[in-house]
């Protein structure tokens, strides 16, 4: 997006951080994702259970992606999806909710997908980018 100044330069209006939510009930991996995921660029934001995360949704739009781990003591992964869809169906369609779990089966879902831990950083970089181009592939659709 360009903007004309007042000397007739255009400028190009600074693009906004891709935003993720980490919801996680370990804050040692809440804190080890935020700070893999901010030094790549990424604006972080963390919740310790599936309550705190529907409580500061609302608060952080817009959003590119969020990472949801599967068990957590508040909520599963996928019964926060169930809520998530009942209450804030809009995230649901227009975010894309990823399982970051050690489990080897992921049950079927609105999930978009699934990343391993423990993982790879590399590898964890690349599916977050990936998911996140998938979002806004979807959002561009729908305009």
């Amino acid at each position: 997006m360009e903007k004309t100044t007042e000397a007739g330069k255009r400028e190009s209006a600074p693009t906004r951080k891709k935003r993720i939510l980490v919801v996680d009930d370990s804050s040692d991996l809440l804190n080890l994702n935020r700070t893999l995921l901010e030094s790549e660029d990424y604006e972080v934001f963390t919740a310790l259970s599936g309550k705190e995360a529907l409580d500061v949704l609302a608060k952080i739009l817009p959003l590119d992606l969020i990472l949801l781990d599967m068990r957590m003591e508040d909520m599963s992964g996928p019964e926060f999806l169930l809520v998530l869809e009942k209450e804030l169906p809009a995230i649901l369609e227009d975010v894309p909710v990823v399982f970051h779990s050690a489990l080897d089966k992921i049950p079927v879902s609105k999930a978009t997908g699934s990343i391993t831990k423990p993982v790879d950083m590399d590898k964890f970089l690349e599916a977050v980018h990936h998911f996140i181009e998938m979002g806004a592939g979807r959002l561009q659709l729908k305009h």
